[in-house]
């Protein structure tokens, strides 16, 4: 399930950037392209700060434990 959340996130986001882009004045087939490098850029920023949330709780979750 945790996978179709990012591709929901994913197409949201590709299909705003194309409008965005086409808006400026783009064609079709450029808007497209663009939005694509644009998502996978932003999408790569949200994984990197989910894993790092992830880490950091997984080391504080670690020190808190005493045996």
């Amino acid at each position: 399930m945790a996978k179709n959340l990012w591709e929901k996130d994913r197409k949201s986001i590709y299909r705003g950037l194309v409008r965005e882009y086409q808006q400026e004045g783009y064609d079709v087939k450029e808007a497209r392209r663009l939005a694509s490098q644009e998502t996978e850029e932003i999408m790569a920023d949200k994984k990197f700060f989910v894993d790092s949330l992830i880490e950091v709780e997984e080391e504080e979750a670690g020190e808190d434990r005493t045996y």
